[in-house]
Protein backbone atom coordinates (compact mmCIF):
# COMPACT_ATOMS: atom_id res chain seq x y z
CA UNK A 1 0.00 0.00 0.00
CA UNK A 2 1.20 3.21 -0.74
CA UNK A 3 1.58 5.93 1.43
CA UNK A 4 0.37 9.15 -0.11
CA UNK A 5 0.96 11.68 2.82
CA UNK A 6 4.97 10.65 2.56
CA UNK A 7 6.55 13.93 2.15
CA UNK A 8 8.96 14.06 -0.71
CA UNK A 9 10.57 17.43 -0.85
CA UNK A 10 9.45 20.91 0.42
CA UNK A 11 9.72 24.29 -1.74
CA UNK A 12 8.83 27.16 0.68
CA UNK A 13 6.32 26.31 3.26
CA UNK A 14 4.78 24.20 0.58
CA UNK A 15 5.30 20.40 1.50
CA UNK A 16 5.26 18.23 -1.78
CA UNK A 17 3.62 14.36 -1.25
CA UNK A 18 3.14 11.68 -3.05
CA UNK A 19 -0.39 12.34 -3.80
CA UNK A 20 0.73 15.34 -5.06
CA UNK A 21 2.69 13.93 -7.67
CA UNK A 22 -0.06 11.18 -8.58
CA UNK A 23 -2.24 14.34 -8.94
CA UNK A 24 -0.14 16.06 -11.53
CA UNK A 25 0.53 12.71 -13.29
CA UNK A 26 -3.10 12.06 -13.40
CA UNK A 27 -3.78 15.72 -15.23
CA UNK A 28 -0.85 15.21 -17.54
CA UNK A 29 -2.82 12.03 -18.80
CA UNK A 30 -6.02 13.98 -19.09
CA UNK A 31 -4.75 16.78 -21.01
CA UNK A 32 -2.56 14.59 -23.46
CA UNK A 33 -5.39 11.59 -23.90
CA UNK A 34 -7.45 15.02 -24.53
CA UNK A 35 -4.78 16.19 -27.24
CA UNK A 36 -4.22 13.04 -29.06
CA UNK A 37 -7.77 12.39 -29.50
CA UNK A 38 -8.35 15.34 -31.04
CA UNK A 39 -5.73 15.60 -33.08
CA UNK A 40 -6.55 12.16 -34.69
CA UNK A 41 -7.99 14.70 -37.77
CA UNK A 42 -4.66 15.37 -38.97
CA UNK A 43 -3.29 12.08 -40.02
CA UNK A 44 -5.84 12.98 -43.17
CA UNK A 45 -4.31 16.49 -43.64
CA UNK A 46 -3.55 19.46 -42.01
CA UNK A 47 -6.44 21.58 -42.65
CA UNK A 48 -9.07 23.44 -41.63
CA UNK A 49 -12.79 21.77 -41.47
CA UNK A 50 -15.77 22.82 -42.93
CA UNK A 51 -16.66 26.80 -44.14
CA UNK A 52 -16.87 28.48 -40.88
CA UNK A 53 -13.41 27.79 -39.69
CA UNK A 54 -12.00 29.42 -43.10
CA UNK A 55 -13.96 32.66 -42.28
CA UNK A 56 -12.72 32.69 -38.69
CA UNK A 57 -9.25 32.36 -39.97
CA UNK A 58 -9.33 34.66 -42.42
CA UNK A 59 -10.70 37.36 -39.83
CA UNK A 60 -8.06 36.49 -37.42
CA UNK A 61 -5.49 36.84 -40.18
CA UNK A 62 -6.63 40.53 -40.85
CA UNK A 63 -6.70 41.31 -36.95
CA UNK A 64 -2.83 40.44 -37.05
CA UNK A 65 -2.18 42.29 -40.26
CA UNK A 66 -3.99 45.00 -39.48
CA UNK A 67 -4.27 45.38 -35.75
CA UNK A 68 -6.83 46.15 -33.56
CA UNK A 69 -8.35 49.55 -34.48
CA UNK A 70 -9.16 48.43 -38.16
CA UNK A 71 -10.02 44.79 -37.04
CA UNK A 72 -13.32 47.02 -35.34
CA UNK A 73 -14.17 49.58 -38.15
CA UNK A 74 -13.70 46.37 -40.91
CA UNK A 75 -16.86 45.89 -43.15
CA UNK A 76 -15.66 42.92 -45.05
CA UNK A 77 -17.31 43.09 -48.44
CA UNK A 78 -16.14 39.52 -49.25
CA UNK A 79 -19.36 38.43 -47.58
CA UNK A 80 -22.87 39.24 -47.08
CA UNK A 81 -23.48 40.55 -50.66
CA UNK A 82 -24.10 43.63 -51.41
CA UNK A 83 -23.31 45.70 -48.40
CA UNK A 84 -20.90 43.32 -46.50
CA UNK A 85 -20.46 42.49 -42.98
CA UNK A 86 -19.57 44.46 -40.05
CA UNK A 87 -17.26 41.99 -38.65
CA UNK A 88 -16.37 43.24 -35.03
CA UNK A 89 -20.43 43.36 -34.33
CA UNK A 90 -21.81 39.93 -35.55
CA UNK A 91 -18.60 37.51 -35.46
CA UNK A 92 -16.67 35.44 -33.05
CA UNK A 93 -14.68 38.64 -32.15
CA UNK A 94 -13.26 37.22 -28.95
CA UNK A 95 -12.03 33.86 -31.22
CA UNK A 96 -10.30 36.21 -33.08
CA UNK A 97 -9.24 38.15 -30.58
CA UNK A 98 -7.30 35.47 -28.39
CA UNK A 99 -6.28 33.51 -31.52
CA UNK A 100 -4.81 36.63 -32.76
CA UNK A 101 -2.67 37.49 -29.20
CA UNK A 102 -2.28 33.82 -28.69
CA UNK A 103 -0.33 33.68 -32.26
CA UNK A 104 1.37 36.71 -31.35
CA UNK A 105 2.72 35.48 -28.38
CA UNK A 106 3.20 31.37 -28.68
CA UNK A 107 3.67 31.65 -32.39
CA UNK A 108 7.22 29.51 -32.67
CA UNK A 109 7.61 30.33 -36.01
CA UNK A 110 4.80 28.96 -37.23
CA UNK A 111 2.02 30.06 -39.74
CA UNK A 112 -1.08 31.51 -38.42
CA UNK A 113 -2.80 28.90 -40.69
CA UNK A 114 -0.83 26.10 -38.96
CA UNK A 115 -1.65 27.39 -35.49
CA UNK A 116 -5.68 28.00 -36.35
CA UNK A 117 -5.50 24.36 -37.26
CA UNK A 118 -3.58 23.72 -33.84
CA UNK A 119 -5.96 26.11 -31.55
CA UNK A 120 -8.83 23.80 -30.77
CA UNK A 121 -7.15 21.25 -30.01
CA UNK A 122 -4.66 23.06 -27.49
CA UNK A 123 -7.53 24.79 -25.53
CA UNK A 124 -9.94 21.60 -26.00
CA UNK A 125 -7.11 20.07 -23.92
CA UNK A 126 -6.56 22.72 -21.55
CA UNK A 127 -10.35 22.72 -20.82
CA UNK A 128 -9.51 19.22 -19.10
CA UNK A 129 -7.85 21.34 -16.58
CA UNK A 130 -10.05 23.85 -15.90
CA UNK A 131 -12.90 21.00 -15.37
CA UNK A 132 -10.43 19.27 -12.80
CA UNK A 133 -10.30 22.58 -11.15
CA UNK A 134 -14.17 23.01 -11.32
CA UNK A 135 -15.40 19.78 -10.23
CA UNK A 136 -12.41 19.76 -7.57
CA UNK A 137 -13.62 23.00 -5.81
CA UNK A 138 -17.37 21.51 -5.77
CA UNK A 139 -16.33 18.18 -5.09
CA UNK A 140 -13.13 17.36 -3.97
CA UNK A 141 -9.43 16.17 -5.76
CA UNK A 142 -10.64 12.66 -6.82
CA UNK A 143 -14.15 13.80 -8.52
CA UNK A 144 -12.04 16.55 -10.20
CA UNK A 145 -9.67 13.85 -11.49
CA UNK A 146 -12.56 11.73 -12.47
CA UNK A 147 -14.20 14.28 -14.57
CA UNK A 148 -11.18 15.71 -16.08
CA UNK A 149 -10.68 11.97 -17.40
CA UNK A 150 -14.06 12.08 -18.45
CA UNK A 151 -13.78 15.64 -20.20
CA UNK A 152 -10.85 14.21 -22.17
CA UNK A 153 -12.89 11.06 -23.74
CA UNK A 154 -15.97 12.70 -24.25
CA UNK A 155 -17.08 12.32 -27.77
CA UNK A 156 -19.32 14.84 -28.61
CA UNK A 157 -17.36 17.60 -26.54
CA UNK A 158 -14.26 16.03 -29.00
CA UNK A 159 -16.02 16.22 -32.12
CA UNK A 160 -16.62 20.08 -31.62
CA UNK A 161 -13.20 20.82 -30.98
CA UNK A 162 -10.61 18.56 -33.03
CA UNK A 163 -8.07 20.37 -34.66
CA UNK A 164 -8.72 22.29 -37.85
CA UNK A 165 -12.29 23.03 -35.98
CA UNK A 166 -11.34 26.61 -35.68
CA UNK A 167 -14.81 27.80 -34.27
CA UNK A 168 -15.88 29.33 -31.28
CA UNK A 169 -17.08 26.41 -29.16
CA UNK A 170 -13.82 24.82 -28.07
CA UNK A 171 -12.86 28.99 -26.66
CA UNK A 172 -16.28 29.27 -25.70
CA UNK A 173 -16.18 26.47 -23.44
CA UNK A 174 -12.83 27.09 -21.74
CA UNK A 175 -13.58 30.69 -20.80
CA UNK A 176 -17.45 29.78 -19.66
CA UNK A 177 -16.04 27.28 -17.59
CA UNK A 178 -12.97 29.52 -16.20
CA UNK A 179 -15.42 32.26 -15.47
CA UNK A 180 -17.92 29.70 -13.55
CA UNK A 181 -14.47 28.23 -11.77
CA UNK A 182 -13.18 32.02 -11.23
CA UNK A 183 -16.79 32.87 -9.73
CA UNK A 184 -17.38 30.61 -7.37
CA UNK A 185 -13.43 30.33 -6.09
CA UNK A 186 -14.64 34.01 -5.53
CA UNK A 187 -17.93 33.02 -3.52
CA UNK A 188 -16.44 30.24 -1.35
CA UNK A 189 -12.86 31.90 -0.24
CA UNK A 190 -12.71 33.20 2.85
CA UNK A 191 -10.20 36.36 1.79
Amino acid sequence: LLNTQKQLFQIGSFNFRLIHILVVGLLILSFSTSFLIRMQPTQYGFELNEFDPFFNFRATEYLVENGFEKYFEWNDDKSWFPNGRDISTNSQTMLHITAAVLYQIFSANTTLYDFTILFPAVIGSLTALVIFALVRLLGGTTSGIIASLLFSISLPILLRGSAGWFKSEPLGLFYGLLALYLFLSGITSKN
